[in-house]
């Protein structure tokens, strides 16, 4: 995807440890990028080339606002879709001799965080892209979208944006949208360090055929992949290293 002044990259979940990543590689390039979050570390610096907006990703009026008073009528290149949270909470938990079922609480949380948001943000800028010259967007999946023990709301709610990025894909492919998405693996950043113990990251590195977690720029590699192939639509890649859970 080559720099351009007046098209500009949008990512959400820019606040957090790969959307913050993601958002400093395009804006190195010289895209103008458009940060999304709910919270940014204020001691983060923002460099040049980045506009950050902190917003409820969740409030489609204050989403298609932000956008609107950003961009002032540019043209989007790109939206990697990166927000999400990472939630685990089994089915079932044995609390002494009784059972304790998954909190509805926790189920609505991931299906806000990881399908709800995304589709909030990803409909708002299709529209934007189907007015000014069509675009990409890139979804977050999980290998968990497969159903992964202990992640049952986590694994439903990512099965479901693979289902909604197919949709979208169909849907928008003939105003020149074209919807991808990416299943991350075990990728190595503070998120998944925090959500993961180390002894139990460490075994799935030794599970992963290349025998390593993954790094930030497997991630962008795959997005660019994605952002500059005009002819891949509705496809989930696997950025997983070759594990099965």
């Amino acid at each position: 995807m080559n720099s351009s002044n007046d098209r500009w990259v949008i990512v959400s979940g820019a606040g957090g440890a790969l959307g913050s990543v993601i958002t400093d590689h395009y804006a190195n390039l010289g895209h103008q990028v458009l940060a999304l979050d709910r919270h940014f570390d204020p001691a983060r610096p923002i460099i040049k080339k980045i506009t950050a907006r902190t917003l409820d990703l969740l409030l489609e009026q204050e989403v298609r606002q932000t956008l609107a008073d950003a961009l002032k009528g540019a043209g989007i290149s790109l939206l990697v879709n990166a927000v999400g949270l990472i939630c685990n909470e089994p089915v079932l938990t044995m609390r002494g001799a009784k059972f304790t079922t998954h909190s509805i609480a926790t189920w609505r949380q991931a299906i806000d965080a990881n399908l709800t948001a995304p589709f909030v943000v990803a409909t708002e800028v299709a529209a934007l892209m189907a007015r000014r010259g069509g675009g990409a967007i890139v979804n977050f999946s999980s290998i968990a979208s497969e159903g992964n023990a202990g992640q049952a709301a986590y694994s439903a709610a990512k099965a479901g944006i693979e289902g909604l990025t197919r949709a979208m894909a169909a849907e928008l492919g003939p105003l020149d949208v074209r919807v991808n998405a990416v299943a991350l693996g075990f990728i190595d950043v503070a998120t998944t360090k925090a959500a993961v113990a180390e002894a139990k990251l460490q075994q799935y590195a030794a599970q992963t055929p290349l025998g390593r977690l993954g790094h930030t720029d497997d991630v962008i590699g795959a997005i660019e992949f994605l952002a500059a192939n005009r002819f891949v639509n509705g496809v989930t890649v696997k950025v997983d290293g070759g594990i099965r859970l």
